[in-house]
């Protein structure tokens, strides 16, 4: 579109510097913004899933944190993995003390 005065420019767009796009960030930095991206979600959810009551299975709504599943899971799988490596392994130990806020994996292998 033309005005008496001639042709109207478009506005000049202000360049975006690289920088102000993109952050570099060290590993540690990209894990804690962006837990999601290596263990799942960091959201509470709740799930049907089977769990322990007194010695018994029960299926019933459980509420969890997925991410926090998958770290256990992975210690878990890795304390079972050692097997492989050392036949003489035969026992895995679990300690889950609430009050302590703490999950404690052992076994007897090398």
């Amino acid at each position: 579109m033309s005005s008496a005065n001639g042709p109207r420019e478009a506005p000049k767009k202000a360049k975006t510097a690289i920088e102000d796009i993109y952050q570099k960030k060290t590993q540690l930095e990209h894990i804690l913004l962006r837990p999601d991206t290596y263990i799942g979600s960091v959201e509470p959810v709740t799930d049907l899933m089977w769990v322990m009551d007194d010695g018994k299975m029960n299926q019933r709504n459980i509420t969890y944190v997925p991410g926090l599943y998958k770290i256990f899971d992975e210690i878990l799988v890795n304390a079972a993995d050692n097997k492989q490596r050392d036949s003489k392994m035969d026992t895995i130990k679990i300690d889950i003390d609430q009050e302590g806020n703490t999950i404690s994996i052992w076994n007897n292998g090398k």
